[in-house]
C-alpha cells in the first residue's frame, strides 16, 4: 500500500505490516506446543473418565477444569504427576461436587482486601437480620482496620499477596505491628497517642474472620485443608489483671456527698445508677410503662424499636419507697412518655413534639417511618429510633456523663472515679450485704449460669434480698436521698 504524506513523498508501509506478524509467528512456533492445553479424551481400557471434571495436559503436568457451583465460575487446578494421579484427584473433586456442590478449593487468589470486604458485608447482613447489634459491626470494623493497614504495607503485600498465604510468620509480624502501634484514645488525630491496650481483641477479631472464611457452611473462601495461623492459644498477653483488693473508686461516703450536691433533676437521674447499678445507657430507654403498680421498675429489651439491653436480658428492680414516690408523685413528672428527659425538656426551655408519646405510640411512629425506607438496614433503623427518642425529649449517654462530671468537678473527685464506678459500688455493696450471687448477677444484667440448676432456680425473694442488702449497706444513702427528695417534692 502506497500513501502520500503531507510533503507529497510516497511512503511504503508494507514492511511495517509484515514484521509484527513474523514476530508473532516466531513466538507461537517457540511456545505454542509448551503452553497449549491438550484435552485427554481417550482413557485406557477399564478406566471410566470423570463426568464433571475435564483433564488437560500442559507441558509436563496436568490441568483439571470444572464448574464450581459454590464459586459460580470455572476453576482449574494443577496436578503434578502422571495420568493416574490426575484421574485420582479428578475423582476426589467430583465427589465433593456431587455431595457438597463445592470443590473445596475456595478462592485460591483471594486478596486480603477482598476477604475484609466480604467479612464486613457478612457482618452487616447479620446485623440486618437481628443476629448481632450494629454497634458490634462498627467495633469489628475498627479492629479490622488495623489489619487492613498492616497487610496493605508494600513489604507485607509482596510477601503475602493472597489471604490463603497467611502463615505463622505473618501472625508474629502482625503482633509486633500492634505492639508498636501508637493510637489516640478517641480516634482524633490531635489527641495524645499511646500504645494499644486491647491488642488481644484485635487478634481475636482477625482470628474470627479467618474461621468464618474457612468454614464451608459460611464463608467457604479457603481451600480444604487450610490451617488458620491465628487459631490457638499461643498468645501471651502483656496486660495485667487489676487488683480488686480495696474499696471501689466511688465509696458510700462519696456517694452520700454526691447526692447532697444533686439538684432535683440530677437526683432522679442518678438514683437509678447508684441504687441499682444500671448501665449508663439503660435509663435512656425507660418509659413510664416500665413502672408497675406493685412497685417494680422493668428494665427490658424493646425489640419493637430496635433496642436490646447488653446481654439481651430483661430484669425488674424492686423500687425503694422514696424512689417510687419521686417517680410517681413528683409534679414535674408526666403520666406518659419517657421516664427521664433531657434537662432542657425537663425544665421546659425546649419543646419536643413527641414528649407525651407512650411506648405504643412511639412504636407505631417508628414502624411508620421505617416503612417509608426501602431496603431498611439495621443501622438506618437505629438512626430512626434515635431521632424519635430525640423528638420525645429523650437523653443520651453524653447527657448523663456531662451531668456526672459537673458534680464530680464540684466535689474534686479524682479522675479514676467514673460513671461506671457506680456499678462497682452497687455490686460490691450487695456482695458485702450477703446477697446470693445468683440474685446479684440478675440485678447486674449478667448471665446467671449455663448449668441445668439455673433453669430450676427461681428468684422468688428478690425484693426481700434487695431491701435487706440496702438496709445493711445503703442506709446512709437512703437517709440522704429521702431527705433531699422530700425537700424537692415540697418545694415543687
Amino acid at each position: 500500500m502506497v500513501r502520500k504524506t503531507d510533503d507529497t513523498k510516497p511512503e511504503d508501509f508494507s514492511q511495517k505490516q509484515v514484521e509484527p506478524v513474523a514476530k508473532s509467528s516466531t513466538w507461537c512456533d517457540k511456545y505454542k506446543a509448551k503452553h497449549r492445553w491438550i484435552r485427554i479424551e481417550k482413557f485406557p481400557d477399564g478406566i471410566e473418565p470423570p463426568q464433571k471434571v475435564r483433564i488437560y495436559r500442559q507441558n509436563d503436568y496436568f490441568r483439571l477444569q470444572f464448574w464450581d457451583p459454590a464459586a459460580k465460575k470455572n476453576l482449574t487446578e494443577r496436578v503434578d504427576g502422571d495420568l493416574v494421579t490426575a484421574i485420582f484427584r479428578a475423582r476426589e473433586i467430583e465427589e465433593r461436587l456431587k455431595h457438597f456442590r463445592s470443590s473445596g478449593l475456595g478462592r485460591g487468589k483471594l486478596k486480603n482486601q477482598s476477604l475484609l470486604d466480604l467479612y464486613q458485608s457478612h457482618l452487616q447482613r447479620r446485623a440486618d437480620a437481628g443476629e448481632i447489634d450494629p454497634k458490634t459491626v462498627r467495633r469489628y470494623g475498627s479492629a479490622l482496620e488495623h489489619y487492613r493497614c498492616f497487610v496493605n504495607q508494600p513489604l507485607i503485600s509482596t510477601e503475602c499477596p493472597s489471604a490463603t498465604n497467611v502463615n505463622r510468620e505473618l501472625v508474629l509480624q502482625f503482633q509486633s505491628h500492634l505492639k508498636n502501634l501508637q493510637i489516640s484514645s478517641n480516634g482524633h488525630p490531635n489527641t495524645e497517642k499511646h500504645s494499644m491496650v486491647s491488642t488481644d481483641y484485635v487478634l481475636d477479631v482477625v482470628r474470627g474472620m479467618y474461621i468464618w472464611a474457612a468454614d464451608p457452611d459460611r464463608g467457604n473462601l479457603m481451600p480444604s485443608g487450610f490451617r488458620n495461623p491465628f487459631q490457638g492459644k499461643f498468645r501471651q498477653t502483656e496486660s495485667v489483671a487489676p487488683d480488686l483488693f480495696g474499696e471501689p473508686d466511688i465509696t458510700v461516703p462519696m456517694a452520700v456527698e454526691f447526692l447532697k450536691k444533686c439538684d432535683s433533676y440530677q437526683l432522679q437521674l442518678f438514683a437509678l445508677l447508684i441504687f441499682y447499678g444500671l448501665r449508663a445507657s439503660e435509663p435512656c430507654f425507660l418509659f413510664r410503662d416500665n413502672l408497675t403498680s406493685d412497685g417494680w421498675l422493668k428494665v427490658v429489651c424493646l425489640p419493637q424499636i430496635s433496642y436490646r439491653t447488653k446481654g439481651r436480658r430483661d430484669k425488674r428492680l424492686p423500687l425503694l419507697e422514696p424512689i417510687r414516690t419521686l417517680f410517681e408523685k413528683h409534679s414535674r413528672h408526666m403520666q406518659v412518655g419517657l421516664l427521664l428527659h433531657r434537662r432542657s425538656v425537663w425544665e421546659g426551655t425546649e419543646k419536643s413534639p413527641l414528649v407525651n408519646y407512650s411506648l405504643n405510640e412511639i412504636t407505631k411512629e417508628y414502624n411508620s417511618r421505617c416503612r417509608k425506607s426501602t431496603n431498611l438496614s439495621a443501622e438506618q433503623g437505629i438512626q430512626i429510633r434515635d431521632q424519635l427518642l430525640q423528638e420525645a425529649g429523650g437523653l443520651k449517654y453524653d447527657h448523663i456523663e456531662n451531668e456526672f462530671h459537673r458534680l464530680a468537678d464540684q466535689l474534686s473527685w479524682p479522675a479514676e472515679a467514673t460513671l461506671k464506678d457506680f456499678r462497682h459500688l452497687f455490686s460490691t455493696a450487695m456482695m458485702n450485704a450477703g446477697m446470693p450471687e445468683y440474685y446479684r448477677k440478675y440485678l447486674m444484667g449478667h448471665a446467671v449460669s449455663k448449668s441445668a440448676i439455673s433453669t430450676y432456680t427461681h428468684l422468688d425473694q428478690l425484693r426481700e434480698h434487695y431491701l435487706e442488702a440496702c438496709q445493711r449497706q445503703f442506709q446512709p444513702l437512703i437517709v440522704i436521698f429521702t431527705s433531699r427528695s422530700t425537700q424537692m417534692c415540697s418545694a415543687a
